[in-house]
């Protein structure tokens, strides 16, 4: 028999987790939708000339300028995230999160992942024009055609992969903060079986496999089975994607036969 959502001794701390979630997803959405409008506003002049033809291959000389962007205004925000709830279940405060070779190695795939905006725009853009031309349209038409996709606001294109992005990548950095940090607690203690259990968001929304996932326990080191997946924590970027993007699970860390609800640390 399941039990009743008010009984859940787990709610209080999906509640405060959920906190820290929204809190991220506005600070990630917002760094990627403003770095977005930036490179968008470099990019227009040169694909769409006032007195030319669209031009998509110039796109190619602003990849480098969106990676720019991206290092500067986002990955800062999922380190910020990642390094908050580091240092809210590493019980060492002497010890900084940015120096662990596996926060280190995370944070640096973080950019890689965010770099295909150039790329998208370009085939979206190659695809309208093509569509377009299909159609006899004039010059004018076709750069009407394809001035929402290099405009931020122009379409619900931007703004819902900005909500996609900023789910994603806080719930990879919350999760991958708290699964670091107890993997060097578990080492420090010299814990024999550190163990850890998926929780999964309990609406309509959560997909099935992380609805049967829910409560699951595995060794710390040991990934969850999720579907056709294995993922070291909700969120884990070197899962399937459709066990990855727009995931809202958490998890807690076991130690020594107790839950260690990192959600009720003191973050700073």
């Amino acid at each position: 028999m399941s039990t009743p959502p008010g009984d859940d001794p787990r709610l209080p701390a999906r509640l405060r987790a959920n906190r820290v979630i929204r809190d991220g997803e506005r600070r990630v959405g917002r760094a990627w939708f403003r770095a977005l409008t930036r490179w968008l506003d470099r990019v227009r002049p040169s694909v769409l000339p006032e007195d030319g033809s669209p031009q998509p291959q110039q796109i190619n000389q602003f990849a480098p300028f969106w990676g720019t962007l991206i290092d500067d205004d986002v990955v800062p925000e999922v380190r910020g995230i990642l390094s908050r709830v580091w240092r809210a279940v590493n019980r060492d405060e002497t010890q900084d999160p940015l120096t662990d070779p596996s926060v280190a190695d995370y944070l640096n795939t973080v950019g890689n992942r965010l770099r295909g905006v150039p790329d998208e725009v370009y085939s979206r853009i190659v695809r309208e024009l093509e569509l377009g031309l299909r159609e006899g349209e004039s010059i004018p038409d076709l750069a009407d055609r394809i001035r929402p996709i290099l405009t931020a606001s122009g379409t619900d294109l931007w703004p819902n992969r900005a909500t996609t992005i900023a789910r994603t990548e806080t719930i990879g950095a919350v999760n991958a903060g708290a699964y670091f940090a107890a993997l060097r607690d578990a080492e420090r203690e010299g814990d024999p079986a550190p163990m850890k259990v998926w929780l999964a968001t309990e609406d309509t929304r959560t997909r099935p496999t992380h609805r049967r996932a829910d409560g699951q326990r595995t060794l710390l080191s040991e990934p969850f089975h999720v579907g056709v997946g294995r993922l070291q924590f909700p969120g884990d970027p070197t899962g399937p994607p459709q066990e990855v993007i727009n995931c809202r699970c958490t998890f807690l860390p076991v130690t020594l036969g107790e839950e260690l609800d990192w959600t009720d640390r003191q973050f700073r």
